[in-house]
């Protein structure tokens, strides 16, 4: 079977956001996912500076089919490797001999006998070198040792054996291996091949000084340690249904598994930046070990006295890790690249049209903002006025000791909301309800003329509060790094387009999907007939699909048509998803779409009488209600279809840890 038929069934059986999904989390897992490669990784960039200016040889992409008839699934990297010592010269071999040796080769496990075979000659060969007594490296010694080695003129066959030695061809899906062994193996060959040196020696030390067996988890927190985009990137993919236990389970994780900070630094960083003046003045006093970190930030739990007043309170601050500041526009830069060099090679690994580039300049804003303190704390004040008086909601307040690299703010007591009343699930159910209610139907149905809402609701942001015993179901809201902004026409189109999802509508689909659209839909008739065949997609009934997976789909066919989406529209469509998730989390038997339902039901009952009975005769069409639903739209929802209960609960465990305060 030809690649195209085989990637003409795939498509068939998969709708465009899964696909979507597919394309971007393979890309990013497969990144994430290196360990546990072999102990011989860290000489993949040890470059000393003679080498830097040497001609560096760069990797020849896109790699040729016929590389996989060699290295298929299953492939160890030794062979690669053995051929790599041969180049090296006598004390070169030497010195990286030691430091397998120092980081375990010895206890290296292999399943194969070409492999086992391979193995053996290289622990022969660190025998014969005298050097299987040595004392073990430690990493600043296997860091500077490696920075003396010449390797510029082999890095192509170095990072190639980093990416077999991987593992991550295995987790491949097999009707997929085709079509994405390709894809996956040049796009960890480009993500290697353009981080900086630095920042690549100091990953691969790190991960080849792991122990021998070291859970994959482990490599995976150890490879993603300061980088910020795929740490972000791996938050935002955690709670996705669509992904295997084994990656939920893993990314999950980096909501509370990150640590490239200690409390002394970020404490000593804080007094810097405040000044130790002020932090005098206000009494500061900061706990010895970090709150939470995470890919952006790091926070660390403090009290203080504010000026004019005597008691102490508890509070939170947070910071932009420093290194972050430095590392994202080059982190940005390579996946830009990637993104770029999949849409200029597309032809060559069968990806169509597929919008690479549009899904990463979301991404690149989303994390933009997220490093703009300034902005986050205006954010904050916006969201703690807007939800004030709130029995649902708290918004945490901000102190003006608050600096442009600094937020001091209270403090508040909880849970991460996955992680609410364990063990009850009666009350999980409540729960579950609060959080549809508060992230989704409050949002669309608000009484004010621009509602506002979380962009990034991942369980580290949205907490069950647990100070206020009059409310247990209360939600904080704890990061505004990215708010939208939601006005009533954007929201009175969304419902169309949810009302045209549950009924399998495409004609009030066609008739409102350009509220996505930047300016609306073109007048072209051809343009306009491939947005009519995305609909018809987009309707096709799907297993488990609700309809904020029908609206998916919809964002991602537009954008895939060259189409620009509203950005704040996007946003809030694609935060359903990360939603969605927790409600499977908290109760696997729900369903969104239900929630929702149930939601707008009130609201319409509680709009009857008058105005609902007198525009029965006068205003049939009036979209004037708090539910933005018109009587006529309320007579044509009759005709949805009731379904089957069913759980969307995927097959992983829930990863939820309680911890002092959240931090994204």
């Amino acid at each position: 079977m030809s690649l195209h038929s085989i990637r003409a069934t795939t498509i068939d059986r998969l709708n465009t956001r899964s696909l979507i999904v597919s394309i971007t989390s393979l890309l990013i897992c497969a990144v994430l996912f290196l360990g546990p490669v072999s102990q011989l990784c860290p000489v993949a960039r040890a470059e000393t500076r003679s080498a830097r200016a040497q001609t560096r040889k760069q990797i020849s992409l896109p790699t040729p089919r016929s590389h996989y008839e060699t290295f298929k699934r299953g492939t160890s990297g030794l062979p690669l490797l053995m051929e790599l010592m041969k180049q090296f010269e006598p004390e070169a071999q030497k010195l990286l001999l030691r430091f397998a040796l120092a980081s375990g080769i010895k206890s290296t496990s292999v399943n194969s006998e070409a492999a086992a075979a391979d193995l053996k000659k290289l622990q022969t060969m660190a025998e014969a070198a005298g050097i299987s007594t040595q004392a073990p490296l430690v990493r600043e010694t296997a860091v500077a040792l490696l920075k003396k080695t010449d390797w510029a003129a082999h890095r192509p066959i170095i990072i190639e054996f980093l990416v077999h030695q991987s593992g991550v061809m295995e987790m491949i899906p097999e009707k997929w291996g085709e079509i994405w062994i390709p894809i996956i193996h040049d796009a960890m060959l480009n993500f290697l091949d353009h981080l900086s040196d630095d920042r690549l020696l100091d990953k691969v030390v790190g991960l080849a000084m792991l122990p021998p067996n070291t859970p994959p988890g482990d490599y995976l927190v150890e490879f993603v340690s300061k980088v910020p985009s795929l740490q972000k990137m791996g938050q935002i993919l955690a709670r996705n249904p669509d992904l295997a236990p084994e990656y939920r389970r893993a990314l999950q994780g980096l909501e509370a598994g990150i640590r490239t900070m200690n409390g002394q630094e970020v404490a000593q960083f804080i007094t810097s930046d405040i000044g130790k003046p002020q932090i005098d003045k206000w009494q500061m006093q900061f706990a010895d070990t970090l709150a939470g970190e995470a890919s952006v930030g790091a926070t660390i739990l403090a009290s203080g006295i504010p000026p004019g007043t005597t008691v102490r309170r508890k509070m939170i601050c947070k910071i932009v890790k420093p290194y972050v500041l430095v590392y994202m526009p080059e982190d940005l830069a390579i996946i830009d690249g990637l993104a770029e060099y999949f849409t200029v090679n597309h032809d060559f690994y069968n990806l169509g049209t597929m919008p690479l580039v549009d899904i990463f300049k979301e991404i690149r804003k989303a994390l933009t903002n997220e490093i703009n303190i300034v902005a986050e704390q205006k954010n904050f004040i916006r969201a703690r006025e807007y939800y004030r008086g709130s029995k649902k909601v708290v918004v945490p307040e901000i102190f003006p000791i608050s600096t442009s690299h600094v937020t001091v703010m209270e403090f508040m007591q909880g849970e991460k909301i996955t992680s609410a009343f364990k063990g009850d699930q009666r009350q999980r159910s409540i729960m579950a309800a609060r959080l549809s209610e508060v992230m989704t139907g409050d949002v669309i149905f608000s009484k004010k003329p621009d509602a506002i809402f979380h962009g990034d609701p991942h369980p580290g942001n949205v907490y069950h509060f647990t100070g206020d015993p009059a409310n247990p179901y209360k939600i904080a809201l704890i990061d505004w790094g990215l708010m939208g902004v939601f006005p009533r026409a954007d929201r009175m189109a969304l419902m169309q387009l949810l009302l045209g999802a549950q009924m399998s509508d495409p004609k009030r689909l066609r008739k409102n999907v350009g509220g996505l659209v930047e300016g609306g839909l073109p007048n072209d008739p051809a343009k306009l007939q491939k947005v009519d065949a995305l609909i018809a997609e987009a309707v096709r009934p799907k297993p488990g699909h609700g309809s904020f997976d029908v609206l998916g789909d919809l964002l991602a066919g537009l954008i895939e048509q060259g189409y620009t989406t509203k950005f704040d529209l996007n946003i809030f469509i694609k935060s359903q998803a990360t939603i969605a998730g927790e409600l499977i989390e908290l109760d696997p038997n729900l369903k969104q779409d239900d929630l929702v339902n149930k939601q707008v039901t009130g609201l319409v009952k509680s709009e009857l009488f008058p105005k609902r009975l007198f525009c029965f005769v006068f205003c049939y069409n009036s979209h004037g209600y708090r539910s933005l639903l018109s009587n006529a739209d309320i007579m044509a929802a009759r005709k949805i279809p009731s379904k089957p209960k069913e759980s969307k609960a995927p097959a992983s465990q829930p990863v939820s840890s309680s911890q002092p305060q959240p931090q994204r």
